[in-house]
């Protein structure tokens, strides 16, 4: 069937494979179990089926539920299909099933299903939860079984909800993310626990990392030139009591917002769009993602680890180029003397400098420094070329 990938899940879109076919769904009048309301909590940690088809926007099976990964479809009256793929639990990446393009057999018996362990008798149904976990022993794939009801008694099998809490038997995940529900019915033949699946009911649910969209933090109103450039700008952006509180955190954090420019300088992405990343090493810090250009007559220059980092210079005479506040280890700063009398100075740490000829001494008026120790402070930078 052709529509949203979550339609599976949402309006029973599916024409599976097999005898059991979906039932529930989203729309009025469809039944609804908890498996939907507990995978949308799940979604909203981030935990979810990664769709490779999400960005592949010509792929044949994009809009195809019954085709992604994560399906489930009976294949015999206890055994079921898996499609593999990838999916994300706590943080981490799992391959289930056996990953993308690939599929699983599960067979529901006592032994690989957790919860209610006991074979069904004639007129009774179940409900089994399948869902994805951070155990590999069964691939990334677990059951857990309700407890039975009399089929006719208007009593819907309940769902089963430790897996809620045990994660699928790994203390070290305890989260999960539901594939499908399965409503099973007595049958002889069934296996140990005499169970005949008449019913697959969709419960996925998907992530989407990327792309990753970034709005302009900016100070003033929608289109905004200001640049909020660092972590105390981004804690202000908010007046008086409401002021933020990640400067003191030990969070790190990212953000687009605008390019500045320091006095007397010119920065070709003044008021241009700049990507920003805030965390701590001596001390918290914030700088550019990639490098910032510069170009300056001027003979005094102090750089703060937001500013930028690659200096084109045609000084009007001796030059000076100082640093304040905290630089993280590794910060690269490249100057560039483009005169061919007046020199200058890099402070390495200080009471340090190093010089910078013109184009006619021996390093070309090139400079290329490296903060190897982090300093709230006084930062020391090395001189690589």
């Amino acid at each position: 069937m052709v529509g949203n990938q979550l339609s599976g899940h949402t309006n029973h879109n599916m024409t599976l494979s097999g005898t059991a076919q979906p039932v529930d769904g989203l729309a009025d009048g469809d039944h609804i179990t908890s498996p939907t309301l507990t995978n949308l909590l799940e979604g909203v940690q981030g935990n979810g089926i990664i769709l490779e088809e999400d960005t592949a926007y010509s792929a044949g099976t994009r809009y195809q539920p019954e085709n992604l990964p994560g399906i489930c479809e009976r294949t015999g009256a206890n055994t079921f299909t898996v499609a593999g793929g990838n999916v994300i639990i706590d943080g981490l990446v799992y391959t289930f099933a056996g990953g993308f393009g690939s599929s699983t057999t599960y067979t529901i018996t006592a032994a690989a299903t957790e919860g209610n362990n006991t074979a069904l008798t004639t007129g009774q149904e179940a409900l089994v939860v399948v869902y994805a976990c951070g155990n590999s022993a069964t691939n990334h794939v677990k059951m857990e079984v309700g407890n039975a009801v009399l089929t006719g008694t208007n009593v819907y099998p309940v769902t089963p909800n430790a897996f809620l809490n045990n994660g699928g038997g790994v203390t070290d995940n305890l989260k999960s993310v539901v594939l499908c529900t399965l409503r099973v019915t007595f049958d002889a033949g069934g296996g140990d626990l005499k169970v005949n699946i008449a019913e697959v009911n969709d419960k996925r649910i998907f992530v989407r990392p990327t792309p990753i969209y970034f709005t302009p933090v900016v100070d003033g109103g929608v289109g905004a030139t200001d640049a909020v450039d660092s972590h105390t700008d981004l804690d202000a952006t908010m007046a008086g009591n409401a002021g933020g509180n990640f400067s003191a955190s030990r969070l790190g954090g990212m953000w687009m917002s605008r390019g500045g420019q320091i006095g007397s300088t010119v920065a070709g992405d003044n008021t241009k769009d700049v990507l920003y990343f805030s965390g701590t090493h001596a001390a918290r810090y914030s700088r550019s993602v990639f490098d910032r250009v510069l170009t300056s007559t001027a003979t005094s220059i102090d750089l703060t680890s937001t500013d930028a980092n690659v200096l084109v210079l045609t000084p009007g005479g001796s030059f000076t180029i100082t640093t304040s506040g905290t630089f993280p280890a590794g910060y690269i700063i490249e100057i560039k003397n483009t005169h061919g009398s007046n020199t200058g100075t890099f402070a390495l740490t200080n009471s340090t400098t190093s010089a910078i000829g013109d184009t006619a001494d021996a390093d070309g008026g090139y400079g290329k420094f490296v903060c190897t120790v982090s300093h709230a402070t006084n930062p020391t930078f090395v001189r690589l070329l």
